[in-house]
Protein backbone atom coordinates (compact mmCIF):
# COMPACT_ATOMS: atom_id res chain seq x y z
CA UNK A 1 0.00 0.00 0.00
CA UNK A 2 0.97 3.63 -0.56
CA UNK A 3 -2.02 4.62 -1.55
CA UNK A 4 4.60 3.78 1.46
CA UNK A 5 13.33 8.41 4.68
CA UNK A 6 16.29 10.39 4.14
CA UNK A 7 19.44 8.46 3.26
CA UNK A 8 21.11 9.62 6.45
CA UNK A 9 18.63 7.62 8.51
CA UNK A 10 19.68 4.34 6.93
CA UNK A 11 23.24 4.82 8.16
CA UNK A 12 21.92 5.09 11.71
CA UNK A 13 19.97 1.84 11.60
CA UNK A 14 21.15 -1.25 13.41
CA UNK A 15 19.20 -4.30 12.31
CA UNK A 16 20.03 -7.54 14.18
CA UNK A 17 21.43 -10.33 12.04
CA UNK A 18 18.93 -12.94 10.92
CA UNK A 19 19.92 -16.42 12.01
CA UNK A 20 17.85 -18.31 9.47
CA UNK A 21 16.56 -17.88 5.95
CA UNK A 22 13.12 -17.10 7.38
CA UNK A 23 9.64 -17.98 6.21
CA UNK A 24 8.89 -18.07 2.47
CA UNK A 25 7.01 -15.06 1.14
CA UNK A 26 3.49 -15.84 -0.08
CA UNK A 27 1.34 -12.76 -0.65
CA UNK A 28 -2.26 -13.61 0.19
CA UNK A 29 -5.63 -12.38 -0.95
CA UNK A 30 -7.12 -10.21 1.77
CA UNK A 31 -9.86 -7.83 2.82
CA UNK A 32 -8.40 -5.41 5.35
CA UNK A 33 -9.99 -2.34 6.95
CA UNK A 34 -8.21 0.42 8.85
CA UNK A 35 -9.55 3.24 11.01
CA UNK A 36 -7.54 6.43 10.44
CA UNK A 37 -6.98 8.99 13.19
CA UNK A 38 -5.03 12.24 13.27
CA UNK A 39 -1.70 11.82 15.10
CA UNK A 40 0.28 14.93 14.15
CA UNK A 41 -0.30 18.38 12.63
CA UNK A 42 2.31 20.63 11.05
CA UNK A 43 1.21 24.25 10.66
CA UNK A 44 -2.36 25.44 11.16
CA UNK A 45 -4.26 24.54 7.99
CA UNK A 46 -5.66 21.29 9.47
CA UNK A 47 -7.20 21.14 12.96
CA UNK A 48 -8.77 17.68 12.85
CA UNK A 49 -9.12 14.59 10.69
CA UNK A 50 -10.61 11.10 10.71
CA UNK A 51 -10.83 8.48 8.00
CA UNK A 52 -11.07 4.92 6.82
CA UNK A 53 -8.98 2.79 4.51
CA UNK A 54 -10.18 -0.36 2.73
CA UNK A 55 -7.55 -2.58 1.11
CA UNK A 56 -8.65 -5.64 -0.87
CA UNK A 57 -6.46 -8.09 -2.80
CA UNK A 58 -7.53 -10.98 -5.02
CA UNK A 59 -4.88 -13.62 -5.70
CA UNK A 60 -5.48 -15.46 -9.00
CA UNK A 61 -3.33 -17.82 -11.06
CA UNK A 62 -1.54 -15.16 -13.07
CA UNK A 63 -2.20 -11.85 -11.36
CA UNK A 64 -3.14 -9.77 -8.34
CA UNK A 65 -6.23 -7.58 -8.49
CA UNK A 66 -6.12 -4.80 -5.92
CA UNK A 67 -8.81 -2.34 -4.84
CA UNK A 68 -8.05 0.41 -2.34
CA UNK A 69 -10.45 3.08 -1.07
CA UNK A 70 -9.49 5.84 1.36
CA UNK A 71 -11.93 8.33 2.82
CA UNK A 72 -10.71 11.35 4.79
CA UNK A 73 -12.87 13.89 6.65
CA UNK A 74 -10.74 16.96 7.39
CA UNK A 75 -11.57 19.93 9.61
CA UNK A 76 -9.88 23.05 8.32
CA UNK A 77 -8.57 26.05 10.24
CA UNK A 78 -11.76 28.06 9.59
CA UNK A 79 -13.88 25.23 11.00
CA UNK A 80 -15.20 23.93 7.66
CA UNK A 81 -15.21 20.21 6.88
CA UNK A 82 -13.98 18.69 3.64
CA UNK A 83 -14.31 15.08 2.52
CA UNK A 84 -11.79 13.50 0.18
CA UNK A 85 -12.25 10.04 -1.34
CA UNK A 86 -9.60 8.19 -3.30
CA UNK A 87 -10.48 5.03 -5.27
CA UNK A 88 -7.53 3.06 -6.65
CA UNK A 89 -7.84 -0.16 -8.69
CA UNK A 90 -5.03 -2.18 -10.28
CA UNK A 91 -4.34 -5.45 -12.08
CA UNK A 92 -0.77 -6.73 -11.81
CA UNK A 93 0.63 -9.74 -13.64
CA UNK A 94 2.70 -12.03 -11.42
CA UNK A 95 5.47 -12.20 -14.01
CA UNK A 96 6.11 -8.48 -13.46
CA UNK A 97 5.48 -7.54 -17.10
CA UNK A 98 2.00 -5.99 -17.22
CA UNK A 99 0.11 -3.58 -14.99
CA UNK A 100 -3.14 -1.65 -15.41
CA UNK A 101 -4.30 1.14 -13.12
CA UNK A 102 -7.17 3.52 -12.43
CA UNK A 103 -7.11 6.30 -9.83
CA UNK A 104 -10.22 8.38 -9.12
CA UNK A 105 -10.49 11.18 -6.57
CA UNK A 106 -13.26 13.46 -5.39
CA UNK A 107 -15.73 14.05 -2.57
CA UNK A 108 -17.93 11.01 -3.20
CA UNK A 109 -20.66 12.90 -5.01
CA UNK A 110 -18.32 13.98 -7.79
CA UNK A 111 -15.36 11.77 -8.71
CA UNK A 112 -12.69 12.51 -11.33
CA UNK A 113 -10.28 10.12 -13.03
CA UNK A 114 -6.78 11.39 -12.21
CA UNK A 115 -4.63 8.62 -13.71
CA UNK A 116 -5.49 5.64 -15.90
CA UNK A 117 -3.51 3.45 -18.24
CA UNK A 118 -1.29 0.43 -18.82
CA UNK A 119 2.36 -0.25 -18.07
CA UNK A 120 4.54 -2.91 -19.70
CA UNK A 121 8.04 -3.97 -18.61
CA UNK A 122 10.45 -5.53 -21.11
CA UNK A 123 13.89 -7.10 -20.66
CA UNK A 124 15.64 -3.70 -20.51
CA UNK A 125 13.07 -1.06 -19.57
CA UNK A 126 9.35 -0.37 -19.74
CA UNK A 127 6.69 2.01 -20.94
CA UNK A 128 3.52 3.53 -19.52
CA UNK A 129 0.71 4.49 -21.88
CA UNK A 130 -1.83 6.76 -20.22
CA UNK A 131 -5.50 7.02 -21.07
CA UNK A 132 -5.63 9.86 -18.54
CA UNK A 133 -3.79 12.18 -19.10
CA UNK A 134 -4.72 11.44 -22.71
CA UNK A 135 -1.83 10.68 -25.05
CA UNK A 136 0.88 10.77 -22.37
CA UNK A 137 3.64 8.16 -22.32
CA UNK A 138 6.55 7.63 -19.95
CA UNK A 139 9.58 5.34 -20.06
CA UNK A 140 10.16 3.15 -17.01
CA UNK A 141 13.79 2.50 -16.00
CA UNK A 142 15.18 -1.02 -15.78
CA UNK A 143 14.29 -2.69 -12.51
CA UNK A 144 11.02 -0.82 -12.01
CA UNK A 145 8.63 -2.78 -9.81
CA UNK A 146 4.85 -2.71 -9.69
CA UNK A 147 3.17 -2.47 -6.25
CA UNK A 148 2.76 -6.13 -5.26
CA UNK A 149 6.25 -6.97 -6.53
CA UNK A 150 7.52 -3.96 -4.54
CA UNK A 151 5.88 -5.37 -1.39
CA UNK A 152 7.40 -8.80 -2.03
CA UNK A 153 10.87 -7.27 -2.53
CA UNK A 154 10.59 -5.40 0.77
CA UNK A 155 9.63 -8.58 2.63
CA UNK A 156 12.42 -10.57 1.00
CA UNK A 157 14.93 -7.86 1.98
CA UNK A 158 13.70 -7.97 5.58
CA UNK A 159 13.96 -11.77 5.66
CA UNK A 160 17.53 -11.49 4.33
CA UNK A 161 18.47 -9.11 7.15
CA UNK A 162 18.96 -6.06 4.92
CA UNK A 163 18.76 -2.57 6.39
CA UNK A 164 17.14 -0.97 3.38
CA UNK A 165 16.54 -1.01 -0.36
CA UNK A 166 15.76 1.63 -3.00
CA UNK A 167 13.93 0.08 -5.99
CA UNK A 168 12.07 2.28 -8.49
CA UNK A 169 8.29 1.88 -8.29
CA UNK A 170 5.45 2.49 -10.69
CA UNK A 171 2.02 2.28 -9.06
CA UNK A 172 -0.13 4.44 -11.34
CA UNK A 173 -0.76 7.25 -8.85
CA UNK A 174 1.29 9.78 -10.81
CA UNK A 175 1.44 10.91 -14.43
CA UNK A 176 5.23 11.33 -14.09
CA UNK A 177 6.01 7.64 -14.46
CA UNK A 178 8.20 5.72 -12.01
CA UNK A 179 9.05 7.08 -8.57
CA UNK A 180 12.20 6.62 -6.55
CA UNK A 181 11.56 4.81 -3.27
CA UNK A 182 13.77 4.47 -0.25
CA UNK A 183 12.72 1.69 2.12
CA UNK A 184 14.29 1.59 5.58
CA UNK A 185 13.81 -1.69 7.44
CA UNK A 186 13.66 -0.58 11.04
CA UNK A 187 12.84 -3.73 12.94
CA UNK A 188 12.21 -7.41 12.31
CA UNK A 189 10.06 -9.25 14.83
CA UNK A 190 9.45 -12.95 15.38
CA UNK A 191 5.85 -14.26 15.63
CA UNK A 192 3.97 -13.14 18.71
CA UNK A 193 0.44 -12.96 20.05
CA UNK A 194 -1.93 -11.00 17.83
CA UNK A 195 -5.68 -10.46 17.99
CA UNK A 196 -5.81 -11.64 14.37
CA UNK A 197 -5.05 -15.36 14.36
CA UNK A 198 -3.82 -15.25 10.75
CA UNK A 199 -0.96 -12.97 11.84
CA UNK A 200 0.00 -14.56 15.16
CA UNK A 201 2.33 -17.20 13.64
CA UNK A 202 4.08 -14.93 11.15
CA UNK A 203 7.27 -12.87 11.44
CA UNK A 204 6.98 -9.19 10.55
CA UNK A 205 9.10 -6.15 9.80
CA UNK A 206 8.57 -2.46 10.54
CA UNK A 207 9.39 -0.46 7.41
CA UNK A 208 9.50 3.22 6.52
CA UNK A 209 9.07 4.19 2.85
CA UNK A 210 9.70 7.55 1.20
CA UNK A 211 8.50 8.34 -2.34
CA UNK A 212 10.28 10.87 -4.57
CA UNK A 213 9.96 11.98 -8.21
CA UNK A 214 12.90 10.62 -10.21
CA UNK A 215 14.83 13.91 -10.19
CA UNK A 216 17.75 15.10 -8.11
CA UNK A 217 16.05 18.38 -7.20
CA UNK A 218 13.79 17.12 -4.42
CA UNK A 219 15.23 16.66 -0.93
CA UNK A 220 11.94 15.86 0.82
CA UNK A 221 9.74 12.95 -0.24
CA UNK A 222 6.37 13.66 -1.82
CA UNK A 223 4.86 11.11 0.52
CA UNK A 224 6.06 8.94 3.37
CA UNK A 225 4.48 5.92 5.00
CA UNK A 226 5.35 3.46 7.72
CA UNK A 227 3.80 0.10 8.53
CA UNK A 228 4.49 -3.30 10.02
CA UNK A 229 4.47 -5.84 7.19
CA UNK A 230 3.81 -9.51 7.88
CA UNK A 231 5.31 -12.12 5.56
CA UNK A 232 1.92 -12.76 3.92
CA UNK A 233 1.72 -9.12 2.76
CA UNK A 234 -0.75 -7.93 5.41
CA UNK A 235 0.17 -4.68 7.15
CA UNK A 236 -0.80 -3.08 10.43
CA UNK A 237 0.36 -0.10 12.55
CA UNK A 238 0.11 2.11 9.47
CA UNK A 239 1.36 5.71 9.48
CA UNK A 240 0.54 8.03 6.55
CA UNK A 241 2.48 11.29 6.34
CA UNK A 242 0.74 13.81 4.06
CA UNK A 243 3.14 16.66 4.87
CA UNK A 244 1.00 19.10 6.82
CA UNK A 245 -0.62 16.30 8.84
CA UNK A 246 -0.07 12.63 9.75
CA UNK A 247 -2.68 9.89 10.08
CA UNK A 248 -2.33 6.62 12.01
CA UNK A 249 -4.13 3.55 10.70
CA UNK A 250 -5.37 0.80 13.06
CA UNK A 251 -6.22 -2.57 11.53
CA UNK A 252 -9.83 -3.14 12.61
CA UNK A 253 -10.90 -6.10 10.46
CA UNK A 254 -9.08 -8.72 8.40
CA UNK A 255 -10.17 -11.64 6.25
CA UNK A 256 -7.61 -13.81 4.48
CA UNK A 257 -9.07 -15.03 1.20
CA UNK A 258 -8.65 -18.41 -0.43
CA UNK A 259 -6.25 -18.57 -3.33
CA UNK A 260 -8.44 -18.51 -6.43
CA UNK A 261 -5.96 -20.62 -8.37
CA UNK A 262 -5.90 -24.44 -8.09
CA UNK A 263 -2.51 -25.64 -6.84
CA UNK A 264 -1.87 -27.52 -10.08
CA UNK A 265 -2.07 -24.24 -12.02
CA UNK A 266 -0.38 -22.03 -9.47
CA UNK A 267 2.58 -19.97 -10.63
CA UNK A 268 5.36 -18.59 -8.44
CA UNK A 269 4.61 -15.13 -6.99
CA UNK A 270 8.07 -13.89 -7.80
CA UNK A 271 8.28 -11.57 -10.77
CA UNK A 272 10.49 -12.92 -13.55
CA UNK A 273 11.08 -9.62 -15.35
CA UNK A 274 12.84 -7.05 -13.22
CA UNK A 275 14.82 -5.36 -15.90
Amino acid sequence: MKPVLAAALLAALALPAVASAGAPIHLVGQNASYTLTLSKVRGHSVTGATGRLEFNVRNTCDAYTVSQKMTLLIRNQDGTLSRTISDYDTWEAKDGRHFTFLLRQGNGTSMKVEDQGTAVMGPKDGKVTYIVPKGRTETLPAGTLFPMAHTRTILEAAEAGKQGIDPPLFDGTSSRGAEHTFVAILQRRQPQHDRFADLAKLPSALVDIGFWPRTEKDDEPDFRTQMRYFTNGVSRDVRLDFGNFVMTGKLTSLAILKNACPSSHRRPDRASAKG
